[in-house]
């Protein structure tokens, strides 16, 4: 007994210790990460004091949210738990951000699956804007010499990016040279176009390869540097793999690319119905829309794929066939099956491209008497070409790691202001709507977050819209700058407003429920929708 008590006081003493010593470690974190690569999302930030915050216990939540995100060693156990997860054998089926994961792999395969718990995600802070590029005219002679004056430095040696997408190319010219030159040579299907403050906009309107030249001179003398450029065929080859491998948790690693699924609910598509029948009544003047944004799955034609997994066509037309009354729903399915080859959806991530979302906006303005923007009639930029998105983090799979995507974003056409509204009751008001200093998904409206409203001057400021979204929605707004004078943008994961008091005298013309078709058949985002008007 004596040898049994020793023994339990001795592995307490040592429990204790290792716990103590971790909180000391934890208090003393120099530097405390901000963002999980795991997660593909930003973590949570220590709060600002505030009296209204600490009454309503909200700071302590904040705080309790901080830790819980920057706890040491955080990002080794969560990469642990999602490779745990694929080794359950619980038959759980649960939604998050669009994506519906089946621990056991014979769950859900019927015509409806159903969703209960709520696993949303942490909102997003705004990141910091990248700073300004320096003069890269000098550079220091390690010797301690006089510097070197480099005739003239490009801002790329070389550039990759999609037909149809422009890239900006900038000179820095360095003391005493002046005459500054642009010219290409190469495929007749790239050009460029010179702008008056030393930049070059290069064009690819097909694909090939180019050189693009800048060239300065000084008493005579000329001297050059290029630009190798290659545009690459909008139709983006992905590796192929002999079969696609259905991972345990319902996720699947197909041709080069990560796929996520979804299932339809008889018992909330009516539901559902009846709440935009409701939001109709409340807001009688104001058409009401529906958009469902299909997963990737729609594009996968290969019959001894798609015969194995959820039909998004089908669930498109099941959740239209339970719309009641004067609502307008646009069915996607047509568009995507249509565009299929093309690169709508990311390979690493559950998102749709901007590409993607841009077939929704058409599709979405040409059903409510509008004519979209062509889509060759947007500046493209690449935000990058080495992304990574959640698909990672998601199927803890190592191979994801090698399906690196390129970030195209279509820049809207028009001037506007974006004010973003935050929990905290802090604002802040930018010139863009797509951030493209963040090299992420979250570039898009500058990822999620409560509240947002965008002013377009030039656009009619009696044509307002409001767009009750998820995170695919980011990419969708964007586009409709090119018709309304003021859009606004809610995320019902993270506002606690009534929008009816809000914007019943506003003069609404319309109102978007933008959703995927995993959340949009779920409880959650039922709740969602029910809680902005009760």
């Amino acid at each position: 007994m004596k040898n049994n008590k020793f023994i339990d006081e001795l592995v307490l003493f040592i429990f204790v210790i290792l716990l103590g010593s971790v909180a000391i470690l934890n208090l003393c974190q120099t530097e405390r990460p901000t963002v999980s690569e795991i997660e593909n999302r930003n973590l949570a930030t220590m709060p600002d004091f505030t009296w209204d915050t600490f009454l309503s216990g909200k700071y302590f939540a904040d705080i309790a949210d901080f830790v819980s995100d920057t706890f040491i060693g955080r990002e080794t156990l969560v990469s642990l738990s999602k490779k745990l997860d694929t080794l359950k054998s619980l038959s759980i089926i649960y939604e998050r951000e669009g994506m519906t994961v089946i621990i056991d792999p014979n769950a859900g395969q019927g015509d409806e699956g159903d969703v209960s718990d709520d696993f949303s995600l942490p909102e997003f802070s705004l990141p910091p804007m990248p700073p300004e590029e320096s003069d890269v005219s000098q550079e220091s002679d390690i010797s301690g010499d006089e510097p070197v004056i480099i005739p003239v430095k490009l801002s790329a040696d070389s550039a990759t990016f999609t037909a149809g997408a422009t890239y900006l190319l900038s000179a820095t010219v360095g003391e005493g040279y002046e005459n500054l030159v642009w010219s290409v040579t190469g495929d007749a299907g790239i050009s460029i176009v010179v702008n008056n403050d030393g930049t070059v906009t290069v064009k690819g309107d097909s694909a090939g390869n180019a050189i693009v030249t800048a060239t300065v001179n000084k008493d005579g003398e000329a001297f050059s540097v290029e630009c190798t450029i290659t545009v690459n065929a909008v139709i983006i080859e992905t590796p192929s793999v002999e079969a696609p491998d259905f991972l345990p948790s319902g996720l699947i690693i197909y041709n080069g690319a990560a796929y996520s699924q979804s299932f339809f609910s008889a018992t909330y598509a009516p539901r559902y119905a009846a709440v935009y029948e409701r939001y109709a009544q409340m807001f009688p003047d104001t058409r009401m829309n529906v958009v469902i944004a299909p997963l990737a799955t729609i594009t996968i034609t290969d019959p001894e794929v798609s015969s194995k997994i959820s039909n998004q066509a089908a669930i498109l037309d099941k959740m239209q066939a339970a719309i009641v009354g004067d609502v307008n729903f646009v069915n996607l399915k047509n568009v995507y099956i249509e565009h299929a080859e093309e690169y709508l959806f990311f390979k690493s991530d559950h998102h749709w491209t901007h590409r993607g979302a841009y077939y929704a906006y058409s599709e979405f303005i040409k059903s409510v008497g509008m004519t979209p923007t062509p889509i060759e009639d947007f500046d493209v930029e690449i935000i990058t070409d080495k992304y990574i998105g959640s698909m990672y983090g998601y199927t803890g799979d190592e191979r994801v790691k090698s399906f690196y995507d390129t970030i195209e974003a279509y820049m809207p056409n028009k001037e506007l202001t974006m004010t973003i509204f935050r929990n905290d009751g802090k604002s802040s008001t930018h010139n863009f709507c797509i951030n493209t200093g963040i090299k992420g998904y979250t570039a898009f409206i500058s990822g999620d977050h409560p509240y947002m409203v965008i002013n377009v001057p030039e656009n009619p400021q009696d044509k307002s819209i409001l767009v009750i979204k998820d995170s695919y929605g980011n990419a969708f707004v964007p586009y409709l700058t090119e018709h309304y004078g003021n859009i606004i943008v809610i995320d019902p994961r993270h506002v606690d407003m009534n929008i009816y008091e809000e914007f019943k005298d506003y003069g609404l013309t319309d109102i978007v429920f933008m959703v995927n078709t995993s959340s949009g058949n779920t409880q959650a985002w039922y709740n969602n929708l029910v809680n902005l008007i009760d």
